[in-house]
């Protein structure tokens, strides 16, 4: 896990780092960062010292890119300037006083999240591509169809066009839509 600690320069950033280095988990601190410089890390931390113009703004911003979880560490229970995104599953906030003790359960539930979403978003593109794939060869198996041949016909001659043409079903039917296809 790569974490990223936005500098404060304060006594926060002394915990952070005795943290990581008791549990053995990699922490860069980075005093100037992007949207772009922190796409390397898997989590970023903020805290209340950080002297950050317009920071639930950026927090937002990185959290609706939703590729890193953010962690924000304040010293209060007034957490009203995230109430954009309190409930988002990218963002979490630790109190400074509990950070000894919910810290490496943040950070571990987050890696784990973060997987699980990653691999619910992947088989979720996969999912509609067969979608489209299917809605596709369904428009195509009816304009055939309409040409005289029943669906199971409809449906061999997709399928023979596509092996006999090296072609996917997706490239096929959109050839017949397209009436490139003699039939």
């Amino acid at each position: 896990m790569r974490v990223a600690i936005i500098k404060s320069n304060g006594h926060i950033d002394q915990k952070i780092e005795r943290l990581l280095n008791l549990h053995k988990i990699k922490g860069d601190f980075i005093t100037k960062f992007t949207r772009n410089s922190l796409k390397r890390y898997e989590v970023v931390i903020f805290s209340y010292k950080n002297n950050i113009p317009n920071l639930p703004k950026i927090l937002e911003n990185i959290i609706l890119e939703q590729n890193i979880f953010v962690v924000y560490i304040n010293n209060t229970v007034s957490v009203g300037e995230f109430y954009n995104i309190l409930d988002n599953l990218y963002f979490t906030v630790i109190n400074e006083q509990n950070l000894e003790i919910e810290f490496l359960s943040i950070l571990n539930n987050s890696l784990k999240y973060l997987q699980e979403i990653n691999h619910y978003k992947a088989e979720n593109i996969q999912l509609k591509t067969q979608l489209d794939t299917l809605k596709l060869v369904n428009k195509a198996k009816s304009i055939l169809m309409s040409k005289g041949l029943s669906e199971a016909d409809s449906h061999q001659f997709i399928q023979r066009i596509a092996m006999d043409k090296r072609l996917s079903k997706k490239v096929t039917a959109n050839l017949i839509i397209e009436n490139k296809i003699d039939i």
